[in-house]
């Protein structure tokens, strides 16, 4: 087989591979927020988690799970098992969902009731460095003109901040009966590396199968 043939061979495999893994993808959306307000009146943060601060993390999903919503307008997405859910940063703590007992939603609503909607939310989470518990972190977004979705599908790539009214949607609650809240403005969504690199290989796929 002549070098030229080998590359092709190899470029082949590789091709197939990600057109297969496409079907069940695991897609990581990178997030950075701004911190906008802090309710800790307890000062269970110990004071290292202020306004002005800046988030960061990512949330994990798989665009080929089925919807569990029979409404036409809105899709639900469900997630019990890792490595599906989110890890926030912040101050020194890390908020993150419990990878051993995994409950992660996404719900896409399009035009339901007058409004589009991209909300993900944990319900369980590992408690922080320092004992105290998390009740629920989310993102929420919003946007009332319902142009930001064309579907309820779950889509591949993230949120484009700009199609929706509403990018202040980051909420952490924590303490006892989630007395304290973190709430933060997302200010970029972007795939991680190796999701681009993924869904680059299947985009190849489609050309190369488009000549054919």
């Amino acid at each position: 087989m002549g070098r030229k043939a080998k590359i092709s061979a190899v470029v082949f495999v590789i091709l197939a591979l990600s057109c297969n893994s496409l079907r069940a993808t695991i897609i990581t959306i990178e997030l950075t927020a701004e911190i906008a307000e802090v309710d800790d009146i307890s000062g269970l943060l110990e004071g290292n988690v202020n306004v002005g601060d800046t988030i960061t993390g990512s949330y994990t999903y798989d665009s080929a799970k089925p919807d569990s919503e029979p409404l036409e307008t809105g899709g639900a997405y469900d997630y019990l098992s890792a490595p599906y859910g989110i890890t926030l940063s912040a101050g020194g703590f890390v908020f993150q969902t419990d990878p051993d007992n995994v409950d992660f939603r996404i719900d896409i609503l399009n035009n339901h009731l007058g409004q589009d909607g991209y909300v993900l939310r944990s319900y369980n989470n590992l408690p922080l460095s320092n004992g105290v518990g998390i009740e629920y972190i989310s993102w929420q977004l919003d946007d009332y003109s319902c142009t930001a979705l064309s579907t309820d599908a779950l889509p591949k790539t993230p949120p484009v901040l700009e199609d929706w009214e509403s990018i202040f949607g980051i909420t952490i609650k924590y303490g006892p009966r989630g007395s304290s809240m973190i709430r933060a403005h997302v200010t970029s969504a972007v795939p991680e590396p190796g999701t681009v690199f993924l869904l680059g290989l299947g985009g190849l796929a489609l050309i190369r199968r488009g000549r054919e």
